[in-house]
């Protein structure tokens, strides 16, 4: 393999032949495609269902609605979590691609996908520098079909935004690095523009955690190397200002808004809270992450352990030594934290993808050597029971279980899911590295377009708020205008973004109140949790309700099945 980017080459350079070479020519292209193809399927039949997605979207429509992009609100709780970049970015996309009362989620998601595009467009360029094109075209698609990768594209959340961020600050940190690691004149201005103009960015769409994960491969490669001095080169003190002309303006006036509630709460409550104790029940012990990374990162997953021999067989190799600063410092700080999320671990995966896409390629030029090794074989045989449990899945256990049921259809999915699998194995197994490679990525494709585009559709159980909201649309219980809807038992997020702004989420006795409070208004109740006390309030007051109408459906969150009726009062007759 030839590590490039102005520096010796002090591995194999000889000329890739196979898969890969085909593709060379345009390799941009070809993942540009690609990551439409992964991405793209699901994008509009998924329903708003992780609880963040809903408050994200939801507090940029209530900025569109308002038309204040300063103060960041969900209903009149105020959401001093994460900054606005992200709100705006989905304002834009939803202002774009859907209109009032901006209720199709998908519009929001734009952002997540173009910044999933980003990081694999990135990761290739990186590679290329780091290694060479054919090296950086592997790793980009590694990153691409990495299963995690693709759940943050179809998610209007901040991760995918903020990974390609990072990869873009971190592939700057790298030119100033090698720059200075072996002689090379110092970078240019437009170089510190870009980096710290990336740094800012990442600031304002997820706070610290940009400088955090640069920060800490910086530090880990200069004590590494016992080399401070190219810090100075990337123009930090110009950086700052660069940073502050992004970021502080918004900062200033969100403080004004809040009274200074804003970074109180993100900082103190948000960021260092998760840092000293678990929020939310988000608990895992040490190893939680390597534990899941072979599923997280599949179908790349199969190329870790090579990867693991390869660099550390490399160590003393630069390029090396700045991937694994990049991965393994700020992984042992994450897995020593109190709250975890599978996610967290994302902005390391793609140093994991350049790991593995240099032993893939290492691999197939000297024969594939780095494979035999019988950590290696084990590997492989995990890595395709961790397939099947993820194509079972996907594709039998959550249609069955949240579906109308799996059906013949999905199950004949599942024989080229697990045939290119094997392939890939095989192909392993006999050191045929980039044979396997291109299997695993049609394997993992076959599985995110079947996932994605036949088996979300038929997850009828997860569409409940849209069901309810659609009921109650048509009783012209909305709540885009005007306080008509009230709702007990079920307080999602995602049924406030759908039904509207102003919906009322209460007790049962509150819905009770409500309904007789406001002429001509309806109320959502779930039977189990909420029927009993709503009537009681109202037969106490002598009033009927009248039911409209039912949905039922599973609130994933609590993974609970719940009937929903729709009321409005009728005067007793008594």
């Amino acid at each position: 393999m030839q590590i490039a980017m102005a520096m010796p080459r002090t591995l194999s350079d000889t000329v890739v032949d196979g898969p890969l070479g085909a593709l060379l020519r345009y390799p941009r292209v070809f993942l540009a495609l690609f990551c439409l193809i992964l991405f793209t399927p699901g994008l509009t039949s998924l329903p708003p269902l992780d609880r963040d997605e809903s408050r994200y979207a939801q507090a940029t429509k209530q900025m569109m609605e308002t038309g204040d992009f300063i103060e960041i609100q969900f209903q009149e709780e105020a959401r001093n979590k994460k900054p606005v970049g992200i709100y705006w970015m989905q304002s834009l996309s939803a202002s774009v691609f859907s209109s009032a009362p901006f209720t199709e989620i998908w519009a929001y998601r734009i952002p997540s996908v173009i910044g999933a595009i980003c990081v694999v467009l990135l990761v290739f360029g990186l590679g290329e520098r780091l290694f060479d094109r054919e090296t950086g075209l592997a790793a980009g698609g590694i990153m691409a079909a990495t299963l995690l990768l693709i759940g943050e594209a179809h998610i209007a959340k901040t991760d995918s935004v903020q990974l390609a961020c990072i990869v873009a600050a971190q592939a700057m940190f790298a030119k100033f690095y090698f720059a200075d690691r072996f002689g090379e004149p110092r970078p240019g201005w437009a170089w510190s523009w870009a980096l710290w103009g990336a740094v800012g960015l990442g600031i304002l769409v997820k706070g610290p955690l940009t400088p955090f994960f640069c920060g800490m491969t910086v530090v880990a490669l200069s004590l590494w190397e016992r080399r401070f001095g190219w810090i100075w080169h990337t123009r930090p003190i110009f950086g700052s200002g660069i940073i502050i002309l992004i970021v502080l303006p918004w900062l200033l006036a969100i403080m004004l808004v809040t009274k200074g509630e804003f970074l109180e709460e993100a900082w103190g409550r948000d960021f260092a809270g998760k840092i000293v104790s678990s929020q939310e029940g988000h608990w895992g012990p040490p190893g939680y992450y390597l534990g899941l990374l072979p599923a997280t990162f599949w179908p790349g997953s199969l190329f870790l352990v090579p990867a693991a021999i390869f660099a550390w067989a490399n160590r003393a190799d630069p390029v090396m030594r700045f991937l694994i600063a990049w991965a393994v410092p700020a992984w042992i700080v994450l897995e020593l934290m109190s709250t975890k999320l599978p996610h967290y671990v994302l902005p390391l995966y793609p140093a994991l993808a350049l790991l593995c896409a240099g032993a893939v390629v290492t691999g197939m030029r000297q024969g594939g050597m780095i494979f035999s090794h019988i950590t290696a074989k084990i590997g492989i045989a995990a890595w395709l029971l961790v397939t099947l449990c993820i194509a079972f899945v996907l594709l039998v256990f959550v249609p069955a279980e949240y579906g109308a049921g799996t059906g013949l259809f999905l199950y004949a999915l599942l024989l080229p899911v697990l045939l290119s699998a094997g392939f890939a194995a095989y192909f392993l197994f006999q050191q045929d590295a980039g044979r396997a490679l291109a299997a695993a990525l049609i394997s993992a494709t076959v599985l995110a377009v079947a996932a994605l585009g036949a088996a979300v559709p038929r997850l009828d159980q997860l569409k409940l708020s849209p069901r309810a909201a659609e009921l109650a649309a048509s009783a012209g219980a909305t709540a885009n205008r005007g306080e008509k809807l009230a709702i007990a038992g079920y307080a999602e997020p995602s049924f406030v973004f759908l039904a509207g702004t102003k919906t009322t989420l209460t007790t049962p006795e509150g819905a009770a109140q409500f309904l007789i409070d406001h002429s001509n208004s309806f109320a959502l109740i779930d039977k189990e949790t909420a029927d009993a006390g709503f009537r009681k309030v109202l037969t106490a007051k002598g009033y009927t309700p009248e039911a409209l109408g039912q949905v039922s459906g599973i609130n994933y969150s609590k993974n609970r099945k719940i009937q929903l009726t729709l009321f409005r009062l009728r005067k007793s007759d008594n």
